[in-house]
């Protein structure tokens, strides 16, 4: 996976309550076929970012870092009120890329009627496809977070230029 590049938007949270706003923002506009990298330090609010997508793609289950399990799936709905598989995937336990040939990675970054996010992505390495929207989380205070949002494919500049008219609005 290359370095982020200069994000097309950066946000401030204050809270992780404000994190899953974001999210919930960010998941009310991913089609099916996305795929979300969430890159940050542990503890940083990874996987509340996580929980606010499914928020936004009306999942209507406890979303939990899949540490343990790697995946977890959960049913949803897409900006279309169509339903849509989610794969919250966490990395943190993979050791190297051929771990990820135990439990199907390929199979679920591949299914174009699904939306993916995945945690710790640099442990991917080559396996990741160039296309995605990559997500960096890092702390600025206690509760505070930056939030950093990189579109690595032109599908993903509409997403954050609708992002980020929400949010002017909700200020305004």
């Amino acid at each position: 996976m290359s370095l982020p590049r200069r994000p097309a938007l950066d946000v401030i949270s204050h809270s992780p309550e404000q994190t899953r706003s974001i999210g919930a923002l960010l998941g009310r506009s991913l089609e099916r076929g996305s795929l979300v990298l969430l890159g940050g330090m542990i503890g940083v609010g990874k996987t509340t970012l996580a929980q606010g997508i499914a928020r936004g793609l009306r999942v209507d289950t406890d979303v939990l870092s899949p540490t343990f399990t790697l995946v977890t799936e959960h049913d949803g709905l897409d900006p279309h009120d169509r339903p849509v598989r989610i794969y919250h995937i966490d990395l943190y336990r993979i050791e190297d890329e051929d771990d990820l040939l135990s439990f199907g990675f390929e199979e679920y970054l591949a299914d174009p009627d699904g939306i993916t996010i995945v945690e710790w992505p640099e442990r991917a390495g080559s396996m990741l496809p160039p296309g995605h929207l990559y997500i960096e989380i890092n702390t600025v205070a206690d509760t505070k977070r930056s939030i950093a949002f990189s579109p690595r494919d032109e599908r993903y500049r509409p997403v954050i230029e609708g992002l980020r008219r929400e949010m002017a609005g909700a200020r305004g």
